[in-house]
C-alpha cells in the first residue's frame, strides 16, 4: 500500500482557504440616551438620541421636545453611508452599513437643502437633517473620507 504524502497537504491548504474565506464580522454599536431638564420658566425639556454605527457607517436620531411657551419638537439625524441613488434637487438615498436605507425628498416645499456639488451616486457622505417644530426641515449632505 503506498501513501501519497501531498494528500494530507492538500487536507491542510483547504482548511487553510476555508478559514480564508469566511466573511469577517463587521463591528455595531448601538447607544440610547435620554436627558430631561426644567428651564428657567419652570417647563421641562426632554432629548432622546438613538445612534447605530454599523462599521463606518451611521445612523443617529436626535429627537428633543420642548415645553412651555416655545413648546414642540425638533428632530435632528445625522446619517454616514454611502449613496446609492441621487438626482440633484430631487432626491438622495443613503445605504447604511446594516443595509437601511434612508431616503431623503430635497424638493419638498417645506425642505432647503444643500447638497456639496461633489456627492454622487457612490460618494460616501455625511448627511444632517434637521426638523424643526413648525416642519420645516433642512438637509446638509457633504463627502466624507473613508476610513
Amino acid at each position: 500500500m503506498k501513501r501519497t504524502p501531498w494528500i494530507p497537504l492538500l487536507a491542510a491548504a483547504a482548511l487553510v482557504l476555508a478559514a480564508a474565506c469566511r466573511k469577517a464580522e463587521t463591528a455595531t454599536m448601538e447607544t440610547k440616551a435620554e436627558t430631561k431638564s426644567t428651564n428657567p420658566d419652570g417647563s421641562k425639556t426632554t432629548t432622546s438620541t438613538e445612534t447605530k454605527q454599523v462599521g463606518a457607517t451611521v445612523s443617529s436620531t436626535t429627537q428633543t421636545n420642548v415645553g412651555g411657551p416655545n413648546h414642540g419638537k425638533i428632530e435632528d439625524e445625522t446619517v454616514i453611508g454611502t449613496v446609492t441613488d441621487f438626482g440633484p434637487g430631487k432626491r438622495i438615498v443613503v445605504l447604511t452599513g446594516d443595509g437601511a436605507r434612508h431616503s431623503y425628498d430635497l424638493d419638498d416645499k417645506d425642505t432647503s437643502a444643500s447638497v456639496d456639488r461633489a456627492v454622487t451616486v457612490g460618494t460616501k457622505v455625511r448627511l444632517d437633517a434637521t426638523k424643526a417644530a413648525d416642519g420645516r426641515r433642512a438637509i446638509r449632505v457633504i463627502p466624507v473620507a473613508d476610513r
